[in-house]
Formats: C-alpha cells, sequence, structure tokens
C-alpha cells in the first residue's frame, strides 16, 4: 500500500505543480480580461460533473459491482457490464453535451447572468467547443476505475499530468494564431488525450469491445442506483459552496479572493495525500467486504488513517504556524498587499486547524462506499451542509471571515465524527486508540521540530527563510518519526 500510495501522491503533486504553471502561463497571456472571464465561466460549466467522474467517484459504485460479478459470474460477464456501462455513459454524456452548447447562450444570460454582451459572445463560443468534454472525461473516468481494480493507479493517476500539460503546450502553441479560443480547443483535446493514454491498458483487461446497449442490464441499473446518493451530496456541496460565496461576497472586498487562496492551499495536501490514499486502497476495502475478510477490511482501513494521520498531521501545523509567511512567499507582490496577506492567512490557519477531518472524511467515506452503504455519508454530508450554512449566517456579521471559515471547519468536524462512530460501530475490531495515538505522535513530533527550527534558523531574508526552514522542517519531522517514535512502522508501511 505504501509504495503504491507514495507514488500516486508523487504523480498527484507533479499534476498540482503543472495547474499552477497552466494558471501561471494563462495569466501572463491573457490577463483577467473578459476573454479569461468567459473562459473559466465555460470550463466551470464544462467541469460541472467531473465531481462526480473525477477524484475516483465514479469507481466508488463501479468497483464493487465489478467485483460482486466476476465473484457471482464470470470475467466475461464482468467485462460485458463494462461494455455496456461505457457505451451507456458514453451515450448520456455526449447527449448532456449537446444540450449545453445549443443552449449556451441562455446559460450564460439567465442562469449565470452575464451582461456584457462580448463576454457572452466569447464564453458561447468557447462553451460549444468545451462542452463536449464531458464525453471524454466520462469515459476516462470509467476507464480509471477499471485500472485502479486491477492495480493499475499509475497510468489512471497521470490524467491530471495529461490534462494540465495539453492547456500548457497549446495556449503556447496557439496565444498568436487562436488566442483564447486555442485555450478552449486545449481544454477539450485534454479530454481526448487522457482517454488515449489509459486505453492501451483499458484494452488488454478486456482483451476485446463491444457495442452493446442493455437498458434492461440488472447490474447497470445496479450502479446507476448506486451513483444517485453520490450526485445528490454533490449537489449538496454545490449549494454550500454557493452560500459560502453569497456570504463572503456581504463581507468586505477581498475576502471572496483570500478564501480562494487559502483554499487552494489546504486542498494541496488533501489531493496529494488524501484522495491520492483514498482511490488506492479503496479496491482492496472492495475486495475485502465482498470476500467477508473483516480482517483484511480491518487491517487496510487502519494503515490507510494511520498513515494519513502521520502525513497530514505535520501538513496542518506547518500551515498554521507559518502561515503569513508561506502567503507572503507565494502572493505578497503586485496589487497583493500585506491587508490582504493578514486576512488570506487567517483563513488558512483556519482551515488548517481542520486538515485532519477534510482529509479523513474521503478516507472513511470509501470506507462505507465499500460496504455498500451510500445513505449514511450522504446523510452525513448533508447535516454537515446544513449546520455550516446555519453558522455561515449566525456568525458572518460578528467574526466575517473567521466565522464563515470556522462554520466550514466546524461542520467538517461532524462530518467526520459521523463517519468514524459509524465505522467503529460496524467494525467494533477496528483500532481507534492506535489511530489516535499516531495523530498525538505526529502532533508532538512536528512541534518539536518547529520549537527546533525556530531556534537553529535565522536568515534575514525571510522568503529564503520560509523555504529552509519548510524544508528543514520536512527532513527533521520524518528523521525523527523513523528513528525515535513509530517502533512498529511496518504496521503502516507493508501492503
Amino acid at each position: 500500500m505504501f509504495k503504491s500510495s507514495l507514488i500516486v501522491m508523487l504523480i498527484n503533486m507533479l499534476s498540482r505543480i503543472l495547474g499552477l504553471i497552466r494558471e501561471i502561463v494563462i495569466a501572463a497571456f491573457f490577463g483577467a480580461t473578459g476573454h479569461t472571464d468567459a473562459y473559466f465561466a465555460s470550463s466551470r460549466i464544462a467541469n460541472f460533473f467531473t465531481t462526480l467522474l473525477g477524484e475516483g467517484s465514479l469507481g466508488t459504485a463501479f468497483i464493487p459491482i465489478y467485483n460482486e460479478i466476476k465473484e457471482e459470474n464470470n470475467l466475461e460477464r464482468a467485462n460485458s457490464f463494462v461494455f455496456n456501462l461505457t457505451n451507456l455513459i458514453v451515450s448520456f454524456s455526449f447527449t448532456i453535451s449537446l444540450f449545453t452548447a445549443l443552449f449556451s447562450d441562455f446559460t450564460l444570460k439567465y442562469i449565470l447572468k452575464f451582461k456584457d454582451a462580448e463576454m457572452i459572445a466569447t464564453a458561447s463560443i468557447l462553451l460549444k467547443i468545451m462542452s463536449f468534454y464531458l464525453v471524454f472525461i466520462s469515459v476516462s473516468g470509467l476507464i480509471s476505475s477499471l485500472l485502479n481494480n486491477y492495480g493499475k493507479f499509475y497510468i489512471s493517476t497521470l490524467v491530471g499530468v495529461v490534462f494540465n500539460l495539453t492547456i500548457i503546450i497549446g495556449a503556447l502553441l496557439t496565444k498568436n494564431s487562436l488566442g483564447i479560443y486555442g485555450l478552449g480547443i486545449s481544454f477539450l483535446l485534454s479530454g481526448l488525450f487522457q482517454v488515449l493514454i489509459q486505453l492501451p491498458s483499458f484494452l488488454k483487461i478486456l482483451k476485446t469491445y463491444k457495442f452493446t446497449f442493455d437498458y434492461k442490464d440488472k447490474y447497470v441499473k445496479k450502479f446507476f442506483l448506486l451513483m444517485i446518493p453520490t450526485l445528490v451530496g454533490i449537489f449538496g456541496y454545490q449549494i454550500n459552496e454557493l452560500v459560502d460565496t453569497a456570504f463572503a461576497g456581504s463581507l468586505k472586498l477581498g475576502t471572496i479572493s483570500a478564501i480562494n487562496y487559502a483554499s487552494r492551499l489546504y486542498l494541496l495536501p488533501i489531493g496529494v495525500f488524501a484522495i491520492s490514499l483514498s482511490v488506492v486502497i479503496f479496491p482492496d476495502l472492495s475486495k475485502s467486504v465482498l470476500k467477508k475478510n473483516n480482517e483484511l477490511f480491518k487491517t487496510t482501513i487502519e494503515r490507510g488513517m494511520n498513515l494519513l494521520a502521520i502525513l497530514i498531521i505535520p501538513s496542518s501545523l506547518g500551515l498554521i504556524y507559518y502561515s503569513r509567511e508561506i502567503i507572503t512567499l507565494l502572493f505578497n507582490r503586485g496589487k497583493f498587499t500585506l491587508e490582504s496577506v493578514e486576512l488570506t492567512s487567517e483563513i488558512l490557519e483556519i482551515y488548517a486547524i481542520g486538515l485532519i477531518f477534510f482529509s479523513t472524511i474521503h478516507l472513511l467515506t470509501r470506507a462505507h462506499y465499500a460496504n455498500k452503504d451510500r445513505k449514511l455519508p450522504v446523510i452525513s454530508s448533508l447535516i454537515a451542509i446544513t449546520i455550516n450554512i446555519f453558522l455561515d449566517f449566525l456568525l458572518y456579521k460578528k467574526f466575517t471571515h473567521r466565522g464563515l471559515t470556522f462554520a466550514t471547519t466546524f461542520s467538517a468536524l461532524v462530518n467526520y465524527l459521523i463517519l468514524l462512530i459509524s465505522l467503529k460501530a460496524r467494525y467494533s475490531n477496528v483500532s481507534l486508540l492506535k489511530y489516535f495515538k499516531f495523530i498525538i505522535i505526529s502532533l508532538l513530533n512536528s512541534i518539536i521540530c518547529i520549537f527546533v527550527i525556530e531556534k537553529i534558523i535565522n536568515i534575514s531574508n525571510k522568503n529564503l527563510e520560509i523555504i529552509i526552514k519548510l524544508f528543514m522542517f520536512i527532513i527533521l519531522y520524518f528523521a525523527i518519526l523513523s528513528l525515535k517514535y513509530i517502533k512498529d512502522k511496518k504496521e503502516i508501511l507493508d501492503r
């Protein structure tokens, strides 16, 4: 598990670095104009379903059913399910894309309420091009799920790298000839390339491909029924995001931007560690449930949670203690003032406190999905969203941005506790005591590292100082961890 998780994490980290470079390239070539607004609005609409189909979400329904068919029938029947489902998803996503393209003007004018005629015209053309990205990303998501089930995590994880590289190269090649439309075409092509990079491995597993369309297949029906709770949860999340933005918009100028900047930073360890780890261990969790092997399930989820604690706790402490320095290093230039630094760092500190909750939710949700329990994660998520919205309303006037950020963090704690208690109730042999031991060990280790670093490093160039401090923090943390604290580290690292 450790080796697979580490490589997936490294690929995810590369993808996120390329994503940052992608944003820098777009900003350098096109600035912040009506054209870029049109591009980002179009990409947001085109990307609407990628949360459902990306980050392993589709696999949470596909993998258990695929393994169930193999167990109850045979490989040929399981592959028949793959053919059928792929063809149906292509048909469905193409229909959605076609409607999005045909009604692009209506969407921009009456749903997003755009007023500027030039921006609407530009965005409409871009949306017509980019809407068909959904077809490719749907197929890519299904292929990734199958590859993950067979342990081919590295190929499926590379899709993020392909996405970012395609847009970066496309921007470089077309900025003078096609302008902003070159970005739209690159966006669409990135979806095609995500499919193509996985296709050889996909066909190698299936041996052949059949264009079958059986709407009455009981397993296809079961798949879509399993996806409904996930869809409900995602729509709830979208509403939550909208409400958060509305409250933030009523505060002083710059609050929405500060929340976005802080979110980019606290989501980095979640994307690199939590999502990567969740994707890697989900097939094992699913197979252990199918084989009714409670001991394998216990071992897998314990190792996942312990490893996540070791990785997330230092990330959390680092972001809390060095929030101001990190924000200054990354953003304090141009129109990003010291006041903006202060605002963003305050938000980041509160988000970082809840990092262990945000991260572990991904793992616990996958554990429930492996048990074909989709109702509880959705109910838990909706409870958390309701609490978040209530606290937003209660706190935003008096505590401004701190109130909004606290509401998000506290609601994540509630979600985390519900899922954790439910997991323990279902699997009483899962050791939460050992998990909390790793949290405490990681916390103490992080505090010691920060104390030592603050004592020995003092450089006049503050940007250079924070880079060295963070680098030393990572080295010292894992050095102490391996030498002093974790005698039973094989329990975590062994697959």
